[in-house]
């Protein structure tokens, strides 16, 4: 790639250098091409200093350090940067997830520490060049002011006691130094690359870029090892619609408190799906679907949601956790949920979906499992607030084929483990296995129920799914009642009988 790049543009730079060498096919101590011994850190930390050193005998006044991996595209980065007259600068890159090239926070250690600053900036909710602990990949030193002359990758410094990474002993040279890092994030200046197809070509003497859409990239799932001892690798995802960014905000500030790292999925809006759209989509409505208590249909709302719910389910690989953006957690969650799952993973239960929040309708029914704590086989719930799905869970719902016989998602679910009181509604869905848990006591609770201050639903304020002209709300719906178990009309006699 650097090569590529150096016959392209080299003719437009004063004096370049290459210095072409072998590299290391492998490094002492190393387990793998992907592990990182301190002999291949020191060599990185090397290759850094060397620059530098070379830097400062041409006498330069910056020297700019950018990873091969990291795609400048804004062409005024270098100018920018320098305009903005610090001793060591950053453009923050993006990239598909929560990842890029700063940290807000830093441990006593030296590992990263997850702050409430970190989101704002990553996600640009806040704009400007702002003091942090940690930079790197692409960066700009400023050469020629005071104490640069301390600033060193290799050797790290004799006061150094933490990790042995080059990053990390760069950060720490600058604390000594007392030279303060910067991050700005005014502009876009590019991105960080993911594995996959190139994203450049080499034409007409020029580097172009191809586009990237972002907008596609930032449907990909955000994968977070949660649990090193278990080794839980969960796929995170937040339901959010763009009009409510209130929400949004609230759930980011949540999850960041408890260092749970999210991506954002854009909800489909229902409000914004007209009748013709739906049935593009291939939406149909289950047959004999009427909401029990109001005698409507599916609304718009409702169908956005279930869409939101489905197109997350064709995405999943392994396991995956789904957030709805209207939800607040319970105390220690982060860590109820990782000994939730090591124990499911070591007594190898044969799950499909676990809940972590839901509306229970009949929790005296729900049987515990052995040798796991707090988790019980799902019965008839409403709701879709939070869940873990497999990837073979998220098989079974996309094979029961719903879109074209579709009703609310959360109605959906019970019928799919078989545990939905109506009967006509169950038989349009004959393969109904799906594996189905809770925990208990519920991990995750509603922010506010029907009837609070301020309360609105974006699923049950809407039109009808098939008649733009028919507004709908909240009042009526069985679903959102405090406390409210379902009207006997909708339940099968038998179940009548045990209720």
């Amino acid at each position: 790639i650097l090569r590529e790049w150096l016959t392209v543009m080299q003719r437009f730079y004063h004096y370049v250098e290459w210095r072409p060498m072998d590299q290391p096919t492998s490094y002492a101590g190393e387990f793998g091409p992907k592990h990182w011994p301190n002999s291949r850190y020191e060599y990185v930390m090397k290759l850094k200093q060397a620059a530098l050193n070379f830097a400062r005998k041409r006498w330069a006044d910056y020297i700019l350090y950018a990873d091969t991996d990291n795609i400048l595209t804004n062409a005024e980065t270098l100018n920018l940067m320098i305009a903005e007259n610090k001793s060591v600068i950053a453009p923050m890159l993006d990239s598909p997830g929560a990842y890029s090239n700063f940290w807000c926070g830093i441990t006593p250690q030296g590992y990263y520490r997850r702050t409430a600053e970190y989101f704002p900036t990553r996600y640009r909710h806040r704009h400007g060049c702002y003091p942090v602990p940690m930079v790197h990949s692409t960066l700009l030193l400023d050469l020629r002011k005071e104490g640069m002359k301390k600033l060193a990758f290799y050797p790290p410094h004799e006061d150094y006691s933490w990790p042995y990474d080059d990053i990390i002993v760069f950060a720490f040279s600058c604390r000594a130094a007392e030279v303060q890092m910067y991050v700005c994030n005014k502009e876009r200046y590019g991105y960080l690359n993911v594995p996959g197809k190139p994203h450049f070509t080499l034409e007409d003497d020029r580097l172009n870029f191809v586009h990237v859409h972002l907008e596609s990239l930032s449907k990909k799932p955000s994968i977070r090892l949660l649990s090193d001892k278990s080794l839980v690798c969960l796929q995170i995802y937040l339901i959010n619609l763009r009009r409510r960014p209130d929400r949004r905000d609230r759930m980011l500030y949540s999850l960041n408190e408890l260092e749970v790292d999210v991506k954002v999925v854009d909800a489909i809006d229902g409000n914004a799906l007209n009748s013709s759209d739906i049935k593009f989509l291939g939406v149909d409505l289950l047959p004999g679907y009427y909401d029990p208590f109001s005698g409507r249909t599916l609304t718009k709302g409702e169908v956005g949601c279930f869409l939101s719910h489905y197109y997350i389910w064709k995405e999943v690989r392994e396991l995956a956790l789904i957030f709805e953006d209207d939800v607040r957690f319970e105390a220690n969650f982060k860590r109820r949920v990782l000994r939730l799952m090591e124990e499911v993973e070591q007594v190898e239960l044969d799950w499909d979906l676990i809940y972590l929040g839901r509306k229970q309708v009949n929790p005296g029914k729900e049987v515990a499992v052995e040798n796991v704590r707090n988790l019980v086989v799902a019965d008839y719930s409403y709701w879709t607030l939070s869940y873990a799905i497999s990837q073979q869970g998220a098989q079974k719902l996309l094979n029961a084929e719903p879109l074209s016989k579709m009703l609310p998602v959360d109605e959906f679910l019970p019928i799919m483990y078989d545990k939905h009181p109506n009967e006509d509604y169950k038989s349009h869905f004959p393969n109904r296995n799906l594996q189905a848990f809770s925990t208990r006591p519920l991990l995750v609770q509603p922010c506010q129920y029907a009837g609070d201050p301020e309360w609105v639903s974006d699923t049950e304020t809407s039109t009808l799914w098939d008649d733009d002209s028919v507004r709908t709300d909240w009042r009526g719906s069985h679903k959102t009642l405090k406390g409210a178990a379902p009207p006997p009309e909708m339940l099968s006699a038998s179940y009548r009988d045990e209720l």
